[in-house]
């Protein structure tokens, strides 16, 4: 075996070697919340001044999922006062959301994030996807 078919093996293996498992059980803290920090939040979240991600549907859905943070915030027993309630990444709707958006195919529209932005990678969508079908733990 030649010295550069050598010098290759060992880099392919040294590449697969540092690829991390997808956790069992990924959790928010843990898991979730380092790729949202690093890839969602200054449009999502950063400052809670939230760029996008208003959520369709009836009065009494969510209107804002600020990623940096799980839990809600402030008085939200009126879900039409966004002055006072700040909901989080906890509401299930926000959950499906972001890992439909980041799953969605690179050329789709809604691909999160944007172009130009680079796509997550596979182990990022995997370790989202992973965390909203397994009830998205805190």
């Amino acid at each position: 075996m030649s010295a550069r078919a050598i010098g290759a093996l060992a880099l392919l293996t040294t590449t697969v070697a540092c690829t991390p498992e997808v956790p069992a059980n990924p959790t928010y803290t843990n898991d979730v919340q380092p790729i949202f920090i690093a890839h969602c939040v200054r449009c999502h979240g950063a400052g809670d001044m939230l760029h996008a991600m208003l959520l369709t549907g009836g009065l009494r859905s969510p209107r804002l999922c600020y990623l940096q943070r799980y839990d809600n915030e402030g008085d939200c027993s009126n879900p039409n006062d966004l002055t006072t309630c700040k909901p989080g990444a906890g509401f299930s709707q926000c959950v499906g959301l972001a890992a439909s958006y980041v799953t969605a195919p690179s050329e789709s529209p809604m691909r999160m994030p944007p172009a130009p932005s680079d796509p997550l990678t596979d182990w990022e969508v995997q370790v989202i996807a992973k965390w909203a079908t397994g009830g998205a733990p805190r």
